[in-house]
């Protein structure tokens, strides 16, 4: 008879303290998407309704009048900021206040991924980004981009032969991140792999796995952002430990190798053992100005204060080294990837941008030695290149959000007058994607327009934020931008693209997973091109 009674008031108890915090906006004044007991505003996103980067951002479109607004992921309260202005301010002049990022990954559990400048966070964070700084200038991409150019046009010499002049059918996902890994494989670890050929060697399959984003991997990785203290609380890892194990190996075998033999190559291992040594820092400044951007997308850079804080000696590590290196990895093969595969979409569905693209990329070609391998400068001055990659990161933004955790109580004015104070502890989360969907910014925002970008002192720049913005933004922008570059040009100099039979046109995106990618694949039809 007790546990008659006993089960429903157990029962209501449970659902009023779901509830409990459900107020927290009401209180504050601040309009805020109306939670689902227990859910909060992610039920849609459990239920895969929707992507969680729209989930995320439901209320930047319901409340189009205000700079932020609340919502509750599951009973916690948490900000979304309306505002690209005052992402900004977040950002930059304020960062202070907004210095982490919400997931909490353990280093006992994620050794690597723990470690990789996304994750870190305090004095480890300063201590990584202002070593990494110096390693990401335009001068230093250029000296890697010869082997980037290497990688890439060998590959694309192995797909025009096994083409036999004959149109192709593919997936173009499975062969840019093959193309990328071999790229990466060279640039981060200094190890030539051929993906094409050999098609289940060890560097592309550990590879995959590093690069997952969707299943339990992606899964995780979401858990990580949405539900921080529970995905500490139960000592999850997002990484598998034979991916641990096997990067950790193959860049302590690397080093000593290098050291036993006095070995320089111009990657990122090279660069990071110079960082490791301090033997970067003469170099900080040696920039010049036709290297200092890659294009109109390229992330600006911050200086960072690298000082330890006191009583704490941070030094980098083999498997600092490590961390760093198979984070850009995973970077130069998930988002470049991504940005490549519609980028190709909307070449293949829009001709006449291919046609100029083409065009532009064929001009370039005449002025080279050998009318074949491009150089970094001849890819920066390619205007309507850069025009057609920017508009791509515009209209499919790789990364749809992003988030800050409130380390200080931060106040600022609303745009009625108010004063609204995100307290202490509180996340915040930015929808860059909406922000770049948002015609108040980038009028008929749905079409795919690279004239966006043909005058840049009409793009509204606090509202493009492919990359980030602040102190925290994607320190790899150059090489990402570089790499999907150069993949393009030897494409397109090789191939056409065409929309191939198994191709869903408009593209459907596949809202189960983490990152951006096509319910249905990418499939396209590649036609050699008699050049």
């Amino acid at each position: 008879m007790l546990l008659l009674w006993a089960l429903p008031v157990a029962l209501y108890l449970l659902y009023r303290w779901s509830i409990a915090t459900y107020d927290y906006f009401e209180k504050r004044n601040v309009p805020f998407v109306k939670p689902v007991p227990f859910f909060g505003q992610v039920w849609a996103f459990f239920s895969q309704e929707k992507h969680a980067v729209d989930v995320a951002s439901e209320g930047y479109y319901l409340f189009p009048n205000t700079r932020i607004s609340g919502l509750f992921t599951l009973r916690t309260p948490a900000y979304l900021v309306h505002d690209p202005v005052l992402y900004k301010q977040m950002a930059i002049t304020d960062f202070d206040h907004f210095a982490d990022h919400v997931s909490e990954i353990s280093i006992e559990h994620d050794p690597i991924l723990a470690r990789s400048l996304f994750f870190t966070k305090g004095a480890r964070w300063r201590h990584h980004r202002a070593g990494l700084s110096q390693a990401f200038t335009g001068s230093k991409m250029r000296n890697m981009f010869s082997l980037l150019s290497k990688s890439a046009s060998e590959a694309m010499q192995r797909l025009v032969v096994f083409s036999r002049a004959e149109p192709i059918s593919m997936e173009l996902r499975d062969l840019y991140s093959r193309l990328g890994n071999d790229a990466m494989s060279s640039i981060s670890f200094g190890v030539e792999v051929d993906s094409l050929t050999d098609r289940d060697n060890e560097f592309f399959l550990k590879g995959k796995r590093l690069a997952k984003v969707d299943g339990l991997p992606g899964l995780k990785l979401l858990i990580s952002t949405i539900m921080p203290g529970l995905f500490k609380f139960l000592r999850l890892s997002v990484l598998y430990q034979d991916v641990n194990e096997f990067y950790l190996d193959a860049v302590s075998t690397n080093i000593r190798y290098r050291e036993r033999n006095a070995l320089k190559r111009p990657d990122f291992i090279h660069l990071l053992l110079q960082v490791r040594k301090n033997e970067l820092n003469g170099e900080q400044n040696e920039d010049d100005a036709p290297l200092a951007s890659a294009g109109f997308s390229t992330a600006e850079t911050h200086t960072v204060d690298g000082t330890d804080d006191a009583g704490e000696k941070l030094e980098w590590r083999d498997i600092d080294i490590t961390a760093a290196a198979a984070s850009f990895f995973f970077g130069g093969i998930e988002t470049t990837t991504t940005l490549l595969c519609f980028a190709s979409y909307e070449l293949a569905v829009n001709p006449s941008i291919q046609a100029r693209l083409r065009a532009e990329i064929d001009a370039a070609r005449n002025e080279l030695d050998d009318g074949i391998t491009p150089t970094y400068e001849v890819l920066q001055r390619m205007k309507f290149m850069d025009m057609v990659v920017s508009e791509t990161l515009r209209r499919w933004a790789p990364f749809g959000s992003t988030n800050r955790r409130c380390t200080k109580d931060y106040t600022f004015t609303n745009y009625d007058g108010t004063q609204i104070t995100i307290e202490k502890g509180l996340n915040v989360s930015i929808p860059l994607k909406a922000f770049h969907l948002d015609e108040k910014y980038f009028p008929d925002p749905l079409r795919f327009d690279p004239e966006r970008f043909s005058d840049l002192t009409q793009i509204k720049q606090d509202a493009y934020v492919p990359f980030g913005t602040g102190l925290r933004n994607c320190i790899g922008s150059r090489l990402a931008l570089m790499q999907a570059k150069c993949f393009l040009f030897y494409m397109l100099s090789n191939f056409a693209i065409e929309p191939g039979p198994k191709l869903t046109i408009p593209i459907v995106l596949d809202e189960t997973s983490a990152g951006l990618n096509a319910k249905h694949g990418f499939w396209m039809t590649l036609v050699p091109r008699n050049v």
